[in-house]
């Protein structure tokens, strides 16, 4: 049941979540991508613009995506839909 202090209430925006969006699921409609597991924000604009996601088996290799890949936050389930090729702009173990 959702109260009206809820964040998960549709009234929260985009940027509310992008902000609380660590530990979330990252998928595209077919695979998993990994976790998130940090959050990068813009020196300028101090707004997200990166993910750090764990992926790879037991998480070891770290992937950086733009937010712009983002196309879906469902909240309720703590999952990310992104694009179905997202562009990850860096890789490390």
């Amino acid at each position: 049941m959702q109260t009206a202090n809820d964040p998960t209430r549709s009234s929260y925006g985009r940027d509310y979540w992008l902000r609380r969006c660590e530990r979330f699921l990252v998928e595209t409609r077919t695979k998993r991508i990994g976790r998130v597991v940090g959050i990068r924000y813009g020196e300028e604009t101090n707004e997200p613009e990166l993910l750090e996601l764990r992926s790879g088996l037991l998480g070891r290799t770290l992937l950086l995506m733009s937010v712009d890949e983002v196309l879906e936050i469902t909240p309720e389930s703590r999952r990310l839909l992104v694009t179905d090729q997202p562009t990850l702009l860096t890789r490390s173990t």
